[in-house]
């Protein structure tokens, strides 16, 4: 009888292993949506060659697993970089073709393990690849130009844990991922080789439930809270003259990392079109003062104290002009002198669109004295 118990109370206690799912390399399993793509066998197992014909890498035409759905779990598989390839993605969680969780590889890191854009957690939301509002999230790792490269990603609630290579130090930690849905399909582009996919859902070694924490949530200094206009068109070649005085201005708060996102409010801005809005907010101050603003933006802001214009300023990627960090939207891009008057002081800035992600983070030098 004793012995009955004990195993009845190890069979209680013991977790049954993790079922892991192989995805077969075989046409029969996968979509190839139009791309230049075959199953071989490569280094002796079942493989998927992607060749570089296929859409640009927002995730509406990628090459997807038949079946295949995934929301918590851990994700493996080896990539093998061709004389094509310049990125390789993953698109997890893949709500539709608008809409996924996305990791990428840049083959320019290869033979370079300190290059901090080797590898890149960001978005695709509404058909907008936020790579340039997820400076962030990315991060160096070891990669190789010959052989395979082993990827795992771990996936919790918003949170992820990407491998590469390097299976016990991860290379890249995203604590809140930008997604507002919580499972979808899988699917992979890129000029690569693909083997040895395989998912495990529900196993998560080393992620809690929930978001992870924000760094800035202890930051005061942050202006989070502001309201915005609807978006219009703003031709090339023409600037803002005057702050619109009327209009359905409406709340709009940021989110991770002091980041208002306004690719998450107004979508992908249509392709050679330019868009402006205009942000606003309130600080008083009780006395007359000069504190800084540190301001990140993409793509052009116009910013006016008061109803006078303040300072306009410009973050193209691949410019000369573009800010550090390579015309990423981040804290570091610029920094100006607000001269605030005693009582309320009017903030508005104009910000444009017309490449990739839409934003700014805006943080004040100091908050004391201040309310906003």
């Amino acid at each position: 009888m004793k012995t009955f118990f004990c195993l009845l109370l190890l069979a209680l206690f013991i977790a049954p292993a993790a079922a892991q799912n192989k995805i077969p390399l075989e046409a029969a399993a996968w979509n190839l949506n139009g791309y230049d793509a075959s199953f071989i066998t490569h280094r002796g197992v079942p493989a998927l060659k992607i060749g570089d014909k296929g859409a640009a890498a927002t995730g509406e035409n990628i090459i997807v697993p038949r079946d295949v759905n995934f929301s918590n779990g851990t994700i493996e598989y080896d990539v093998e970089l061709t004389d094509q390839t310049r990125f390789t993605s993953i698109h997890f969680r893949r709500k539709d073709a608008q809409n996924s969780e996305h990791f990428y590889l840049r083959s320019n890191a290869v033979g370079d393990p300190m290059v901090n854009s080797a590898i890149q957690y960001a978005a695709v939301l509404g058909g907008v690849n936020l790579w340039d509002l997820s400076g962030d999230y990315q991060s160096n790792a070891t990669l190789l130009g010959s052989g395979w490269n082993h990827v795992k990603l771990v996936v919790r609630d918003r949170q992820l844990l990407a491998y590469v290579n390097d299976m016990e130090t991860p290379a890249l930690y995203v604590p809140q991922m930008d997604g507002d849905w919580t499972s979808g399909s899988i699917g992979f582009d890129g000029s690569v080789i693909l083997a040895n996919l395989t998912i495990t859902p529900d196993v998560t070694p080393g992620l809690s439930p929930g978001a992870g924490f924000d760094p800035t949530h202890n930051d005061a200094r942050y202006l989070r809270n502001w309201r915005i206009s609807p978006a219009a068109a703003l031709p090339f070649g023409t600037e803002p003259t005057e702050v619109p005085k009327d209009g359905a201005w409406t709340p709009i708060r940021a989110e991770r990392l002091g980041l208002v996102n306004l690719s998450r409010r107004f979508g992908k801005t249509p392709g050679g079109e330019r868009r402006i809005t205009w942000l606003k907010t309130s600080i008083a101050a009780t006395t007359a003062v000069t504190r800084r603003l540190d301001l990140g933006f993409s793509d052009e802001v116009y910013v006016y104290l008061n109803g006078k214009p303040l300072y306009v300023d410009k973050n193209l990627y691949n410019t000369p002009g573009m800010k550090a960090p390579r015309g990423r939207c981040s804290i570091e891009n610029s920094h100006f002198e607000l001269p605030l008057q005693e009582g309320d002081n009017e903030l508005v800035i104009g910000v444009t669109n017309f490449f990739f992600g839409w934003g700014i983070v805006a943080r004040l030098e100091d908050g004391a004295g201040l309310r906003y």
